[in-house]
């Protein structure tokens, strides 16, 4: 244990405050009791609790506190007894690394140096497979270079790290130009930095590019990080940023009888106000019809957003070779494409999508 940790009784023993001389906390009752591991009161092979901890008396409070080095034993007004490893309670808050927690994501306004480009991790080795998934957790993406390029191959690729979902697109979809497409993204033309499928409930939340053909003249895949143009934007103009996370906005889907909706901010946060997702599609979004001075923020808000996203400065720009991979959180990035010259060359990538809590797990498995 780096620190000596101390866990004493406060306020009569309605409160308990953990310490190691230099940081402090004070600790409700039930959310300590909530937390005991004792015989009985968890299952032993889910870790799930056998009781349920709203039924726990409100005024709770630590009739005794015995104290050694590694870790504090209580007894609870209502007669339980419980031991509370020091180190586990400094984890939980913060205090002390845990090798099961995610790396943070950092925020990056121009190009990541150096770029997370990252031979394919061979099956075993796990060190590769860690430090892939931390340059995505931390970046929000990461390239994979030397995987198979035969079609198809991206299902056993991108299944690695989860279950593909299937979609109206397919297991499966091929991103090349195409007659009559069903998306831009099937068209030789530039594309602007957006998140896809902001209409499909829930948005999915990885998107996979492979690499399987490239000899067209142009078409640079880029990417833009959406965390930092969420914080950035906030400071140059609070109000606008406030609008885009406040307005609700209804995302359209229609092609032939296909049809899907879905409602949101553009830039969404969890309940403290951080960032938690950015959906960004100027082809699908028709705002509420909501007062016309709410409107004038928002309308506002969404062009000076816009106007950052689309910053080249702040791009990561680069050229998918046959055998690349590119692996990206479309909750936080947006992604988008240089155009390229038709008849230059075949431009052929296959694509899919999965959610995050495969690579969460794999993450979370690999540092055990």
């Amino acid at each position: 244990m780096s620190s000596s940790y101390s866990l004493q009784a406060i306020d009569g023993s309605s409160r308990l405050r953990f310490d190691n001389g230099a940081m402090s906390h004070e600790l409700h009752p039930i959310w300590l009791r909530e937390r005991t591991t004792e015989d009985g009161t968890i299952d032993t092979g889910s870790l799930q609790r056998l009781f349920d901890p709203a039924t726990l008396d409100p005024d709770l409070s630590a009739s005794n506190v015995e104290q050694s080095e590694a870790a504090t034993t209580i007894t609870w007004s209502d007669g339980h007894v419980q031991t509370v490893d020091h180190l586990t309670l400094a984890k939980e808050l913060g205090w002390e690394h845990d090798p099961h927690q995610l790396p943070d994501p950092v925020g990056w306004s121009a190009e990541p140096s150096p770029f997370p480009r990252l031979a394919w991790p061979a099956e075993g080795d796990d060190n590769a497979m860690i430090d892939a998934l931390d340059a995505f957790w931390i970046h929000g993406f990461v390239v994979f270079t030397d995987t198979p390029t035969e079609p198809g191959s991206l299902e056993q690729i991108a299944g690695r790290f989860g279950t593909i979902r299937d979609t109206n697109f397919g297991l499966l979809f091929d991103v090349y130009s195409k007659p009559n497409p069903v998306d831009l993204a099937y068209t030789p033309i530039e594309l602007k930095a957006h998140t896809d499928n902001p209409y499909r409930r829930p948005v999915p939340s990885i998107q996979f590019l492979h690499c399987l053909v490239n000899d067209a003249t142009g078409g640079e895949s880029t990417l833009v990080d959406g965390l930092a143009a969420f914080e950035d934007f906030a400071e140059i103009d609070p109000e606008g940023h406030r609008a885009l996370t406040s307005t609700m906005v209804t995302y359209r889907y229609h092609y032939a009888d296909e049809r899907l909706t879905n409602r949101s901010p553009i830039l969404e946060t969890d309940a403290d106000g951080t960032f938690s997702g950015i959906r960004n599609s100027d082809r699908l979004d028709f705002v509420d019809a909501v007062d016309p001075d709410t409107l004038d923020l928002f309308y506002r808000g969404r062009a000076g957003l816009r106007k950052l996203l689309n910053d080249p400065a702040r791009r990561a720009t680069f050229l998918l070779a046959p055998g690349d991979v590119m692996m990206m959180n479309n909750r936080r990035l947006l992604h988008g494409r240089n155009s390229y010259e038709l008849e230059s060359g075949m431009r052929h990538l296959q694509g899919c999508y999965i959610e995050l809590d495969g690579p969460d797990m794999m993450r979370r498995k690999l540092a055990l």
